[in-house]
């Protein structure tokens, strides 16, 4: 089992990074946001910003794999019948789309690994060995939500535009402008803060600064997701 896991991994990782496209928005792209940013809103005397802007990049960053990395990668396998293929082939599909979501798992830790460097050199501040763990498990959960949510979407077949990723834009860009990713919606607005931190991407933001556990968000938006596509799934029918 774990052989067959570290194969599609390992096949994960090399088709990843054999996509120029997809390498520039999962690594280049968050780096790019937060040196900007950095740039213009940071100093060098209060580092407070930068750290909130570094962990706020992971945290966009985790949503955008989830969503659209993941969930529309798995779409597009049941589109194009690679899932009936791969149901006939001796692996457990399970192990396959396991391989999958480990493989964003450690692009996700490069991506944060590329970052704290790049903090570091220059903006002299970097992430502390007590985030590690709050950062890990924000990965892990919000990969985990985001992944889900995005597979919801996809099956759902719901269209607001002509683009087959219309609704995940529409989506993914709302959780992102009223969170506290790129700057701190909360303290200007207890409306828009009430609404962000019932969405899913908040309370994953506070785990990653090791702010207050938001346990029922995340339970909710753990299960919730997971439900739907169950159901959503079980009424399609595996493309021939």
């Amino acid at each position: 089992m774990i052989k067959l896991i570290l194969k599609t991994v390992n096949i994960q990782l090399l088709s990843f990074l054999r996509i120029k496209q997809a390498v520039f928005w999962s690594l280049v792209f968050p780096l790019f946001i937060f040196v900007i940013f950095s740039s213009i809103f940071g100093t060098f005397s209060d580092k407070e910003y930068t750290y909130f802007l570094l962990t706020g990049v992971i945290g966009m960053s985790i949503a955008s794999d989830g969503l659209f990395a993941i969930g529309t990668t798995i779409k597009t396998y049941y589109n194009n019948g690679t899932i009936r293929i791969l149901k006939k082939m001796p692996i457990n599909i399970l192990y396959y789309f396991t391989g999958i979501i480990i493989c964003r798992f450690i692009i996700s830790f490069v991506l944060v690994i590329c970052l704290n460097i790049t903090s570091f050199v220059l903006f002299s501040c970097s992430l502390k060995l007590t985030d590690i763990v709050g950062i890990t498990l924000g990965i892990f959960i919000g990969l985990w939500i985001f992944s889900f949510l995005g597979l919801c979407l996809t099956f759902s077949d719901i269209k607001v535009s002509s683009s087959d990723k219309g609704l995940i834009n529409l989506v993914y860009f709302v959780v992102l402008f009223t969170s506290n990713s790129l700057y701190p919606v909360s303290s200007f607005n207890k409306n828009v803060a009430d609404v962000a931190n019932f969405l899913p991407l908040n309370p994953i933001l506070s785990l990653l600064r090791t702010e207050t556990f938001m346990f029922f968000h995340l339970a909710f938006w753990a299960f919730l997701p997971v439900i739907l596509f169950y159901f959503l799934y079980k009424r399609l029918k595996i493309v021939r």
